[in-house]
């Protein structure tokens, strides 16, 4: 008996606005909210804290969270990001952001188990798209940057080579995709600009 062979699953990158599935079912009231949320986390980070913190005591969402940790970050607040991100995954665990978010954290603290664990035990990010054949160029280089970066702390170059290669393809201009390259392949002008 001949086995069939499966076909290739398709995931379309969308390198524009991508409206998530789940914002249909936001109260319209969030939904005009968040243009002028992820703008305060970009232009004014410290009303940001406020503003979400607020939502966030209302409406719990993933990216709220997620925008919060952002406008941490920006501030400089450490402890904070640490705290959000962590109050993130622990709440959220099947937000892939706050997958990536506590991998990352997770590596720079050294646990490579827990990165493991957060980026899914096979490493591929198909099964934490919940059945979504759409996905952001954000989606894919936030996950594989950590898929990428976790290679290289366990010492499996080839394999982090791999993964840069896939991110080059799909994304080659993405701050992700050349932090990624720079860890592997550092040109001169990289050793000096940091």
């Amino acid at each position: 008996m001949r086995r069939r062979k499966r076909a290739p699953q398709v995931y379309e990158v969308v390198y524009d606005r991508l409206e998530h599935p789940g914002h249909a079912q936001l109260s319209k009231e969030v939904r005009e909210a968040l243009p002028g949320l992820r703008d305060l986390v970009l232009h004014d980070p410290r009303t940001a804290v406020t503003e979400l913190r607020g939502w966030i005591e209302r409406e719990p969402l993933p990216m709220f969270y997620n925008w919060l940790s952002g406008a941490y970050s920006a501030l400089g607040d450490v402890e904070a990001v640490e705290n959000t991100v962590r109050e993130n995954y622990r709440r959220n665990p099947n937000y892939l952001f706050a997958r990536v978010n506590y991998a990352e954290l997770c590596l720079r603290d050294g646990d490579l188990a827990g990165a493991r664990e957060a980026l899914g035990a096979s490493l591929d990010i198909r099964p934490l798209l919940g059945g979504r054949k759409r996905v952001h160029v954000s989606e894919v280089t936030g996950y594989f940057y950590a898929v990428g970066l976790y290679h290289i702390k366990a010492g499996d170059r080839g394999a982090a080579e791999k993964v840069y290669e896939l991110m080059d393809e799909v994304a080659p201009r993405e701050p992700r995709t050349e932090e990624l390259r720079r860890l592997l392949r550092p040109r001169l002008r990289d050793l000096f600009s940091r």
